[in-house]
């Protein structure tokens, strides 16, 4: 792992796999620093969310950081995607309504940010109070990098065979990253 760009080997699960990483991030609404948990990379995900329920279980506690967003009418979304079967719940309109649900995100700042030791400018991400699943990492952060995703044939590498995910904020390409692409997957980076 390295600060200058993020390289991630497929994890192979069956036919397909998954990009997993290290995130490190503050949030607004919660005192500690969040160190080091498993984030997954999903270009299938147009908003990146933070389930909270996933780390901590103190479900009296999430549901009153939950009724703190509602009553602080903090700006939020009905999410969706494997687990509703892909068809979106539909909005609800009561306090009641939204405390039950387990479909809102809530838009948060973020800050100290960095997945696998690379710092992001990313300002804000959306919370899930209800949800155990995955941490997301979705479109709406990626739009902002430069990434390749590809199997590296170059016979002399030990990387050779594996599936990687190399990427780096647009706004940060520097000399590794270009060194890395080339070394890899023998692309030239061209500065636009």
């Amino acid at each position: 792992m390295n600060d200058k760009y993020i390289e991630i080997v497929m994890t192979q699960t069956g036919v397909g796999g998954s990009f997993n990483a290290l995130a490190t991030f503050e949030l607004d609404n919660i005192q500690n620093v969040i160190s080091n948990v498993k984030v997954k990379i999903d270009t299938g995900c147009s908003i990146s969310v933070i389930p909270l329920a996933a780390f901590n279980t103190d479900k009296e506690y999430l549901m009153a950081l939950k009724q703190n967003d509602i009553n602080g009418d903090i700006d939020y979304v009905v999410s969706y995607g494997v687990e509703t079967g892909s068809s979106r719940p539909p909005k609800p309109k009561s306090y009641a309504e939204k405390m039950a649900s387990p479909a809102l995100k809530f838009k948060h700042a973020i800050k100290n940010f960095s997945i696998n030791g690379v710092q992001l400018n990313h300002k804000t991400i959306h919370i899930n109070y209800n949800r155990t699943g995955n941490i997301l990492i979705g479109m709406d952060i990626m739009k902002n990098w430069d990434i390749h995703i590809s199997t590296v044939t170059k016979p002399d590498l030990e990387e050779t065979g594996k599936t990687i995910f190399l990427a780096c904020p647009k706004d940060s390409i520097n000399a590794e990253y270009i060194s890395e692409l080339k070394r890899l997957f023998n692309i030239d980076y061209i500065s636009k």
